[in-house]
């Protein structure tokens, strides 16, 4: 750690963000999931229409975010 010691400095603060915020992130993408699929079995004729490749790209992301705001 003597080449980076910026690292050792936030190391105690960094590890815990990081593991809080995939825990949050990976939560919130099983609940994403679920509704997903919840939607595609109860409206099997929308759903091609309303499950698109973008909404499924800005769902990702705004999980990822999500989960960064509340590790704080």
């Amino acid at each position: 750690m003597a080449r980076f010691p910026f690292l050792s400095l936030s190391k105690g603060k960094l590890v815990p963000f990081v593991e809080l915020t995939v825990a949050h992130a990976s939560v919130l993408t099983i609940l994403a999931i679920s509704f997903e699929r919840y939607y595609v079995i109860t409206r099997p004729l929308r759903a091609g229409y309303t499950c698109t490749r973008m909404r499924a790209l800005f769902i990702i992301l705004a999980i990822w975010i999500l989960g960064c705001i509340t590790s704080r």
